[in-house]
């Protein structure tokens, strides 16, 4: 399960992309966002990081992460893992930030 949401995040931002401001749970979404298809199904295979992503993305609050709310999520997670900013999410980084999430 960690390998797919570290290669999902690796689909957020390729590498050798233009970095991108960060998306905060504040900022608003706009439909020219592109989307990751997977970025709802992710979210539902880690109960933990799901609980995380609902209580800081839904911007709607019903409960649930519509697909914006669920790419702005995925995007925040990337930024909070990824500690050495090289754009990638290692098995460590990822580790970390379930252990950062699991005491707040």
């Amino acid at each position: 399960m960690t390998g797919m949401w570290i290669a999902l995040a690796a689909q957020v931002a390729p590498a050798g992309q233009v970095a991108q401001p960060p998306i905060s749970a504040s900022a608003p979404i706009t439909a020219n966002v592109p989307l990751n298809a997977q970025a709802q199904a992710l979210f539902e295979r880690d109960a933990l990081i799901k609980q995380w992503a609902v209580r800081t993305y839904d911007r709607n609050h019903d409960g649930w992460l519509t697909s914006y709310e669920a790419q702005a999520a995925l995007v925040g997670f990337k930024e909070l893992a990824d500690g050495d900013r090289d754009g990638r999410v290692t098995t460590y980084e990822f580790d970390r930030a379930k252990e950062f999430i699991a005491v707040r």
